[in-house]
């Protein structure tokens, strides 16, 4: 009961947001209630329908203004209409949105903040290890590895007519899992991968082709993961479909009641925990792609080795760490979107309601 009224009033509270962003930019007398009804299906179809093409983009455009950059173009249309006099407010809200946005400082404050929520769940984990069995390992064992790999590679169709695969910043996703594979085996165990990342959607050509999961598998193999222990799983579109993908395999192998590991950034580390979780997954999250910059250097033994001390990773402070700048800004968007993501997570019921 108290996840279904969660769900309702954060429902309400998105809608009147964006509909009250709405009315101040259109002017009263066009924004009837057609377009109110219209404003409040294509909300619905996103919620019930996320992975349409056309509801993903229309949903893509209203969402526009919830993020840094569209809040201020937002503010900025809105002074427009109003005049100069009348619009210093807007404006200056929108010079603050932008500022705060794209300082390194306030980047790095927000992304360790998420990241740390990761790292701190491992370092729990091995403390209550250490207690239970003092002295031993806190290395663990699992069945299966999981690897998002949903936008971990791009497709490059070279002048030549040869196609050609190339890793983006979150490559390091792929060679973090085939690093955690060869640690299960030097420890006794062959797990196998599942490798999670549905069809690219630009992408024209044959199956094989248009599913990233496939060219990922290739580039793991190449890494040293045997063939015959990997399993592509080309379908999914999103963390909650990936989460019932992998369970299927799970069952149809008789893994279900094992430990998996997830292998995703730090940024969505909490997210896929509770995900999979929802889901009846016994999941340890294996996070990587760090954003921070302490973070970063540590994203090759950040949860396989010694526990994580978050008071000692504060971001450093330059004169560079006040200077606004297009990286910074990317950071930002991508907390708050991560922020976004959770919330509709959350009204799906696809993880629980707590601190995002």
């Amino acid at each position: 009961m108290f996840l279904l009224l969660t769900q309702i009033l954060l429902w309400l509270l998105i809608t009147f947001i964006l509909y009250n962003l709405l009315t101040k930019l259109i002017p009263k007398q066009y924004f009837t209630l057609l377009g109110g009804l219209f404003l409040f299906a294509v909300i619905v179809l996103a919620f019930f329908f996320p992975d349409d093409p056309l509801v993903s983009a229309a949903w893509r455009v209203l969402s526009f203004p919830l993020t840094p950059v569209g809040a201020c173009i937002l503010l900025l249309s809105i002074s427009m209409r109003q005049g100069l006099d009348k619009s210093k407010n807007y404006i200056l809200a929108a010079l603050l949105i932008l500022l705060l946005s794209s300082t390194p400082l306030v980047s790095n404050l927000l992304v360790q903040s998420a990241e740390i929520d990761a790292l701190s769940a491992e370092q729990r984990r091995q403390l209550e290890l250490q207690r239970e069995s003092p002295g031993a390992t806190t290395t663990q064992t699992a069945g299966a590895i999981v690897l998002l790999g949903r936008d971990t590679t791009q497709a490059k169709l070279l002048p030549d007519g040869q196609r050609q695969v190339q890793l983006t910043d979150k490559g390091d996703r792929i060679l973090h899992t085939a690093r955690i594979y060869q640690q299960q085996v030097a420890l006794g165990t062959n797990p196998i991968v599942i490798v999670s990342a549905g069809p690219r959607p630009a992408w024209q050509g044959n199956s094989s082709q248009v599913a990233e999961a496939n060219d990922i598998a290739q580039l793991l193999s190449q890494l040293g993961v045997p063939q015959d222990r990997i399993v592509p799983e080309p379908f999914s579109l999103n963390m909650h479909s990936s989460a019932e993908q992998v369970k299927r395999i799970l069952e149809e192998r008789g893994l279900v009641n094992t430990r998996i590991f997830v292998v995703t950034s730090g940024i969505s580390s909490r997210r896929s925990r509770l995900t999979f979780a929802n889901v009846g997954l016994n999941v340890v999250p294996q996070p990587t792609d760090f954003q921070g910059p302490q973070l970063a250097s540590r994203s090759e033994t950040a949860v396989t080795t010694q526990p994580f001390l978050g008071s000692n990773f504060l971001p450093p402070i330059r004169v560079e760490s006040f200077v606004p700048g297009v990286e910074a800004l990317g950071v930002t968007t991508r907390v708050w979107e991560e922020t976004l993501i959770r919330i509709y997570y959350i009204l799906r019921g696809w993880t629980s309601p707590g601190p995002l």
